[in-house]
C-alpha cells in the first residue's frame, strides 16, 4: 500500500511540475491574436520586421480582414530589404529607429522603409541639417538607398557629395547611375569636375 501512495505522489508531483511548466510556457509566449499582429505590422520600421509581422499575420490568418494589406506590405517591404542588403548601400537598423523622432521625420522613415525613395531624400536631408554624430553618415546611406530605390536626383546629389570629398571613382559612378535613371546634368559644372 505504501508503494502506491509513493508512486501516485510522484505522478501527482510531475503532473503539477509538467502543469507548471506548461503554465511558464504560455505565458512566455507572446499573444498572437489578429489585432496584435496586425499592429506590429503597422508599427514595425525596420524592413525585415514588417517582413516577419506580414508573414507571421498570413500565416496565421490567411484570410484575415487584413491579408491583403499584410501582403502588399510583405511585397514592398521585401524589395527594400533586399536593397538594404546591398554592399553599396551603407544604412543599417539603427537608421530605423524612430526614437524621439518628430513625427513628420517617423511618418518618412516608415514610407522610406516600404520604398518610397522621396522619403528617403527627406531624411537624407534632415540629418544632413541636424549635424550630429552620424549625420554624414546617414546622409550619404539615406541617399544610397533612394538612389538605389530609382531616385535619380539623389543619385546625382552623391555624386556631388564625393567630388567634394574628393572621391572621383564614388562621383562618376552615381553620376552615370544619375544618368541611366533619366537625369539630365547641367551642362555647366563647378570648377571640381572630374
Amino acid at each position: 500500500m505504501m508503494i502506491k501512495n509513493v508512486v501516485a505522489s510522484c505522478v501527482l508531483g510531475l503532473a503539477c511540475v509538467a502543469g507548471v511548466a506548461h503554465a511558464a510556457t504560455a505565458v512566455a509566449e507572446p499573444a498572437t491574436t489578429e489585432t496584435s499582429l496586425r499592429q506590429s505590422m503597422q508599427e514595425a520600421l525596420w524592413p525585415a520586421d514588417i517582413v516577419q509581422a506580414a508573414g507571421d499575420y498570413l500565416r496565421r490568418y490567411p484570410n484575415g480582414d487584413w491579408a491583403d494589406a499584410a501582403r502588399a506590405l510583405y511585397e514592398r517591404a521585401s524589395g527594400t530589404a533586399q536593397v538594404l542588403s546591398r554592399s553599396d548601400v551603407r544604412l543599417y537598423r539603427g537608421a530605423f529607429q524612430a526614437d524621439l523622432l518628430p513625427t513628420p521625420v517617423k511618418d518618412d522613415l516608415r514610407k522610406a522603409a516600404l520604398g518610397d525613395p522621396a522619403a528617403a531624400v527627406r531624411l537624407a536631408h534632415a540629418y544632413k541639417q541636424s549635424g550630429g554624430d552620424k549625420a554624414g553618415s546617414r546622409y550619404v546611406g539615406w541617399l544610397q538607398y533612394a538612389a538605389t530605390l530609382g531616385h535619380e536626383k539623389a543619385a546625382y546629389e552623391l555624386a556631388l557629395h564625393f567630388r567634394t570629398q574628393d572621391q572621383p571613382v564614388l562621383a562618376s559612378q552615381y553620376e552615370a547611375r544619375a544618368v541611366a535613371l533619366g537625369y539630365v546634368t547641367p551642362t555647366v559644372l563647378d570648377h571640381v569636375r572630374k
